[in-house]
């Protein structure tokens, strides 16, 4: 009897371990999450200026490639279903959206030379379902 009892307990321990972990890991990842979508959010709330805006662009150029987000034929990020973000950007002279990699591929440095001063407003923004990470953005210019 006490041999059972003492299994029992221990099965019973370990449920309670794995259950533990499981939510710790859970809300490990849901804080991360957060503040991912912080970091984002801050560009998103008011209007910004290009240089913020290119900032942004290379936070987000950055995270797509740490989480390994392959690029299509035409070197545009494939969206996938967790973790990749795009930004476009609309200018006032255009009614074309440029993608955030076609702003890099020019270079930052020709972005600021001629809209470090300009403002620009977060007009549309999209999260992934799984995940709720923040996954496109829209900045027009104002």
């Amino acid at each position: 009897m006490k041999k059972t009892l003492a299994i029992l307990a221990v099965v019973l321990l370990i449920i309670i371990v794995i259950i533990v972990y499981k939510y710790n890991s859970y809300k490990s990842d849901m804080l991360r999450i957060q503040k991912l979508n912080e970091e984002y959010e801050i560009f998103t709330n008011n209007e910004i200026v290009g240089t913020s805006l290119i900032t942004l662009i290379n936070k987000a150029t950055d995270s797509n490639n740490k989480n390994n987000i392959q690029l299509d034929k035409n070197n545009l990020y494939i969206e996938n279903d967790t973790t990749s973000i795009k930004i476009e950007i609309k200018f006032l002279e255009s009614e074309e959206t440029y993608p955030m990699e076609r702003i890099s591929k020019l270079g930052s440095e020709e972005f600021i030379k001629n809209y470090a001063t300009a403002t620009f407003k977060c007009t549309d923004k999209h999260y992934h379902e799984k995940t709720n990470n923040v996954k496109y953005l829209l900045f027009e210019q104002i």
